[in-house]
């Protein structure tokens, strides 16, 4: 399968996506859509699991064959207008760039928040668990306090920064908000531990180490939870948790 990415202007995605989806027949691709992005927003003190695209204006597309695809999104008026104007571009992803957006996002095309542990109180190592685990060797800086850990990666020929959304422990004994129904966070059976140290600048320096069974935990079983996004956005009836 070949994936190929659209470059659009920032929040013009959901439109492009409904476009193709109008106008080029199923049969010349296999998916064309937005990868999203979980992130654990705190608000009155709760914390919020809401969903948003991963990477502004990139829209992401699966097919087999590549000429009567492009033959067809190049007759579609409102594709050829921003092509003229340079609003708009497609170039394949490079196979490791494929597989890596694959990894993390998977089916639903949604990077789940990860976890973040602190061992204790006075403890300099965490347990992580999820999309973060496969990239802590990538870590440029953990935001507790807005729950986000930025990732450094070369993708498609860039270097780009993934903020991915996480939950920590006090997250977990509260219970998090998912849309409308407050559920219990379902704990992992494995982490890896990451230790966050300061050097002599004061700058903190993250190091992944090895991969450990979970502690017992009074979290129970989540609920499926669906993609959690629109109708609209996934094709398919979803679950508002």
């Amino acid at each position: 399968m070949l994936w190929y990415m659209i470059k659009t202007w920032a929040d013009g995605e959901e439109a492009l996506v409904k476009e193709i989806r109008r106008t080029v027949p199923p049969y010349m691709y296999q998916d064309v859509f937005l990868i999203f992005n979980e992130r654990n927003w705190r608000h009155q003190g709760q914390s919020v699991i809401h969903v948003e695209p991963l990477f502004r204006g990139c829209v992401f597309l699966t097919c087999q064959e590549t000429e009567p695809l492009f033959r067809r999104l190049e007759r579609i008026p409102a594709m050829s207008r921003l092509i003229s104007a340079g609003h708009l571009s497609m170039f394949p992803l490079m196979e490791q760039d494929a597989r890596f957006l694959e990894e993390i996002s998977g089916k639903d095309h949604v990077v789940r928040a990860s976890y973040v542990l602190r061992e204790s109180e006075e403890s300099s190592i965490y347990r992580v668990s999820g999309p973060l685990e496969s990239m802590m060797d990538n870590i440029e800086k953990i935001r507790f306090s807005s729950r986000i850990a930025k990732i450094r990666k070369m993708l498609w020929g860039e270097d780009v920064v993934i903020p991915l959304g996480f939950i920590v422990n006090e997250d977990i004994r509260q219970k998090v908000w998912y849309g409308d129904m407050q559920v219990t966070a379902e704990l992992p059976d494995h982490y890896t531990l990451l230790e966050i140290s300061k050097d002599e600048d004061g700058k903190n320096c993250y190091r992944a180490g090895s991969r450990v069974a979970a502690i017992p935990h009074e979290g129970t079983e989540l609920p499926n939870r669906g993609s959690g996004l629109p109708e609209e956005r996934t094709g398919r009836m979803t679950v508002a948790v």
